[in-house]
């Protein structure tokens, strides 16, 4: 994910806070904070949810999140008594409040028939990969977010380039397979594939207007006759 709100960009996956062309210090539980907020705009994040996600597996106290939180008005020069960016939702949690410009531009368009379209269905959902590196994880600033308690934060990571499209786990701790076996390197992925991260299933498409099927006709209806 990388994104810009006024002077400032964040790059999730250098792990880096720009202002300008100013690196901008974050401490890491703190940049968590802030990415998760950033990608899950503008909803509200619970307070349950965000010291899950940026504590995994570990029981600390409110006042650690308040803290990040903080950290995070601090190096983005929000104002704590009457913050705009990151604002406190009473009783509930926090949300990221300003305009944001993507900067991961979809892949240009292409000669008809060159350059195909690739997505991951998960849960009758249609996940887009775009080209370039796509991570598939847990945590919220995934390119390919499965939010499921087998999939680890940053689970595998799929490439995609006119060459083709591969995969390859990230050390995740439930293991990455493709049609049932698990993956030890990179691997190449082909439509309808099956791809299963942790315990959770998709199916990897592959789209090409040369080789997509036809438009079925549809029957006529029957006219029912009137009687006169």
């Amino acid at each position: 994910m990388r994104v810009r709100f006024g002077a400032f960009t964040l790059d999730s996956g250098a792990r880096q806070l720009l202002n300008g062309r100013q690196g901008v210090h974050l401490s890491p539980k703190a940049f968590d904070l802030l990415e998760i907020l950033v990608a899950r705009r503008p909803n509200v994040v619970s307070k349950e949810i965000l010291l899950d996600e940026v504590w995994p597996a570990k029981v600390v106290e409110e006042a650690n999140l308040a803290i990040a939180v903080g950290e995070v008005r601090k190096a983005l020069g929000d104002d704590s008594k009457s913050p705009a960016l990151v604002v406190t939702v009473a009783r509930r949690g926090y949300r990221f409040a300003a305009e944001v410009e993507d900067l991961d531009r979809p892949a240009a368009a292409a000669p008809k028939g060159l350059y195909p379209r690739w997505w991951l269905t998960w849960h009758d959902t249609a996940l887009p990969l775009r080209e370039g590196d796509n991570i598939v994880g847990r945590h919220p600033a995934s390119a390919i977010w499965i939010n499921a308690a087998s999939v680890s934060r940053s689970h595998a990571k799929i490439s995609v380039s006119p060459a083709g499209v591969t995969i390859v786990d990230l050390d995740s701790r439930n293991g990455t397979f493709v049609d049932g076996k698990q993956l030890s390197g990179p691997h190449h992925l082909l439509d309808g594939a099956e791809v299963t991260f942790g315990s959770e299933n998709g199916t990897f498409r592959e789209w090409s207007d040369d080789q997509a099927a036809g438009t079925e006709p549809v029957r006529p209806r029957a006219h029912r006759r009137r009687d006169h």
